[in-house]
This record gives C-alpha cells, structure tokens and sequence, in this order.
C-alpha cells in the first residue's frame, strides 16, 4: 500500500541529543556516588545497556532501582535528586546532523508527523529554523494523554491527523518503544542506530524493522525506496 505519512520520533530522529545524554550520565554518577562512592560515568552506561538489553521503558529509573537495590523509599528521594539537577543543567534543544535537508526532501512527497516524547518546545525550535511548515500533522506530547509505548499514543495520533495506519512509516531510534508498538498499529518502520539504544535488538522476528539506517542522512532516500516496495 502507497506510503502517505511518516511520523518522526523526536529524540535521536529530529533531535540530536547526544549532549543531553552525556549531562545525564554526569549528574546520575554525581547523585549515585553519595550512595555507592565508586560510581562513575562509565558504572553508569554499563547499567543503561543492561537497561537497553532488557527492553525497560525508562534506562534512567533502571539505574537507580537497580542502584539502591528495590528501596523504593530511596529511590524516590535519589530519582527525585536527579531529576531536578536534570532541569537546572539541561541543554538547550538541537537538531540532528542532516535532518533539515532530509526534512526539506520528505515533506515534498510524504505528510509528515511527530511521534516523539516532547512538548511544545520543539515546535518553536522548528519554527525558530523555519521547518515547522514541513510539518502537516504537530500533535506533541503535551495534547497525548498516553506515552510511548503504549499503543492509545499511537493511536491518538492517527485519530487526530486522519492517516490510515497501513499507509504510515514510523521512524524512531528505539525497537521496544518506536518499532514494536507501530507494527503492531500495522506500519512500516525504519530503525535509525543512534543514542543510548542504538545496539539494542530484535528478539522475535516481528521486532525486525522494515529498515535500518546509521544516521539521519539517507532516511529521505530509504523512504522513496520503502514507498516503492
């Protein structure tokens, strides 16, 4: 069936947040090493591929569940720590390498959505790089009353911008949260390796995405030759 729609996840697809990773590596070692004082940045992604493994909806929460050992008191009191150092040092929004020309090369042929877990900042800073007119369909997570991976996001989404399932693409970085639950809405995905989950894996071949790409570069292409098949 033709490809009409794509919808974009918004961290490691539209937004490079490589830097935002790296912040939160620092502060979860800075908060975690009052608890366990050995622990350090790489302690720290060694548990997030334990997370990634697991296919856990939130690496974060892993590892810190996994740090003071299922003390759900603790945990609130760290995770709480953590997620307001997050807020006074968070970087500011950034676009992936690539994606404005890729972007500009998409919307030609295809509506395009977002499907990503972020609010309306992002739309100002696409309309701040003059690329939310590329954008047919703007629904972000603050008019969704679901999140990812819960299959009502998704279906949120496609109720509010009247595309048929079957003739959508779904691009994201993550096969537990992006590729999984838009198979099972019946679309297309392309996978794209990058981020914290850029090594996870399918474990059933339904988990297989149609595509998979390295970067944000190619994708425009990788969708003309998906429409085509």
């Amino acid at each position: 069936m033709k490809v009409k729609t794509v919808l974009l996840d918004a961290g490691g697809i539209i937004l490079d947040e490589s830097e935002h990773e790296q912040v939160r590596a620092d502060i979860a070692a800075e908060v975690l090493s009052t608890l366990i004082p050995e622990y350090s940045v790489s302690n720290y992604y060694a548990d997030v591929e334990e997370a990634v493994k697991s296919f856990c909806p939130s690496v974060y929460q892993y590892v810190f569940w996994k740090a003071v050992k299922h003390d759900a008191a603790l945990f609130e009191n760290l995770y709480s720590t953590f997620s307001e150092e997050w807020q006074q040092r968070r970087p500011p929004l950034k676009l992936s390498a690539g994606f404005e020309n890729e972007l500009r090369a998409m919307c030609k042929d295809f509506q395009i959505g977002i499907a990503g877990q972020y609010g309306h900042e992002l739309l100002e800073l696409l309309e701040l790089r003059s690329l939310l007119e590329c954008f047919t369909h703007r629904m972000t997570q603050d008019e969704i009353s679901a999140t990812k991976p819960d299959l009502r996001y998704y279906q949120e989404i496609i109720k509010a911008s009247g595309a048929d399932p079957q003739q959508c693409v779904m691009v994201g970085d993550r096969i537990d949260k992006d590729v999984i639950p838009a198979k099972l809405m019946r679309m297309r995905t392309i996978l794209i390796r990058v981020g914290l989950h850029r090594n996870q894996q399918p474990r059933i071949p339904f988990e297989v995405p149609d595509m998979e790409l390295n970067g944000v570069p190619g994708l425009a292409r990788a969708l003309h030759k998906l429409a085509e098949e």
